[in-house]
């Protein structure tokens, strides 16, 4: 006991408890909680699966006639992969598309329908933790580099002996661009709406929720990273890119607010890519600008902006209480991520908000959307894209 209390009067006289409160106020500040809130946000963000959204506001495969497919599955890591196969029996190429986040491969269709009829063979897939794919959760925003690296493996293994080009939107643009740092035989990248390094958008996302001290959390998002991806955690596009001559065209929106035009988006760092042969493209007009209608056409922009004025005001009619608005709390939004009758939680937003909208209210709302409005594409831009492909191929 004597031992005990000598032990004690040591290591907890004034001094020494002075010391001991700093050394642990040290670790709270500027170790433990910031670490603790860079794994919140990311685990409110990627620790669950993406399921496909019981409504939908654009076209699915289900809604129209004339494609077929066929379903695949491959490995990515433990996870086994659900991937589809259009237009097989084009030989043009072979167009591999990369979804965003929360969405999967059919959020994407309209793109799809546009290369089949162009002449165009098209592989498109689940990502892990989404939709149709196997996996607990989404993981982080360096999975869709593994993912697509896996997707690549399985083709290669089918002997198409079709020149592969990739397209790649938010997520799906950077995993297009960082792929290239592997050894794929690529022939063209379009990525629209790319990051970077994930580092940058967790640090942009955090910045926006709790004020510029999240740079204080730099290291905590490294560390994070590394544990979550291992060396596979400094995966970014710019090396990817300059790791050869591929042509690559990055497209961005001036007022893009989930990838910041100035802060993460690839476009920003167009001063460190020394690839010949890529090229910039800036989209400022209102209704091209912005993170989900730079495919968009002009009247399908206008007419998604009317339906999520109108969600919104249902939306707040069946809201639990007030709030700040959201920026996925919309309609295209709402169908991608599938943010319906439960704590939204997911996507960024900075608060957990709880709605109930009836089941028949909102099929009746779904069931009023013209489909093939919504999904009607930025046709300038999705030919300027062909072409590009078409190019890449030739030259």
């Amino acid at each position: 006991m004597k031992f005990y209390i000598i032990l004690n009067n040591i290591l907890f006289s004034d001094g020494k408890k002075t010391l001991v409160f700093a050394i642990v106020a040290f670790l709270l500040m500027f170790i433990i909680v910031p670490f603790a809130i860079i794994d919140n946000m990311h685990n409110r963000t990627f620790g669950q699966r993406s399921e496909s959204p019981t409504y939908r506001a654009f076209l699915v495969y289900d809604d129209v006639e004339g494609y077929t497919r066929r379903t695949v599955h491959f490995p990515s890591g433990e996870n086994i992969l659900t991937g589809y196969i259009y237009g097989e029996e084009n030989d043009k190429g072979l167009v591999v598309i990369s979804h965003s986040f929360g969405d999967g491969e059919e959020g994407y269709f309209n793109v799809i329908m546009y290369f089949v009829d162009k002449g165009w063979r098209v592989f498109t897939y689940d990502k892990t933790g989404s939709h149709s794919s196997e996996g607990a959760s989404t993981v982080g925003l360096t999975q869709p580099v593994l993912d697509l690296d896996a997707a690549l493996t399985f083709i290669a293994e089918q002997n198409w002996e079709l020149p592969i080009v990739l397209f790649g939107h938010s997520m799906g643009g950077f995993a297009s661009t960082a792929i290239l740092n592997f050894e794929h035989e690529i022939y063209a990248v379009v990525s629209l709406a790319g990051y970077n390094r994930p580092a940058q958008v967790l640090l942009d996302t955090g910045r926006q929720i709790y004020g510029n001290a999240v740079n204080l959390a730099r290291p905590h998002i490294w560390v994070h990273q590394r544990m979550t991806f291992g060396n596979n955690a400094g995966l970014n596009a710019v090396d990817g890119i300059n790791s050869g001559e591929v042509p690559v065209m990055i497209i961005h929106g001036i007022d893009d607010g989930l990838i910041l035009y100035d802060s993460a988006a690839i476009i920003n760092y167009q001063e460190q890519i020394t690839n010949p042969n890529v090229q910039f493209v800036t989209h400022d007009s209102s209704h091209h600008n912005n993170h989900m209608n730079l495919l968009t056409s002009r009247e399908a922009a206008e007419y998604i902006d009317q339906l999520n004025a109108l969600f919104m005001d249902l939306y707040e009619l069946y809201a639990a209480e007030k709030y700040e608005a959201c920026p996925f709390v919309q309609i295209h939004y709402h169908q991608v991520h599938g943010l319906m009758n439960t704590n939204i939680i997911r996507c960024f937003c900075t608060q957990e908000y709880t709605v109930n909208i009836p089941d028949e209210i909102l099929t009746e709302f779904y069931a009023g959307i013209d489909k093939e409005l919504t999904s009607a594409l930025n046709l300038s831009l999705m030919d300027e894209i062909s072409a590009f492909f078409e190019n890449s191929i030739m030259d």
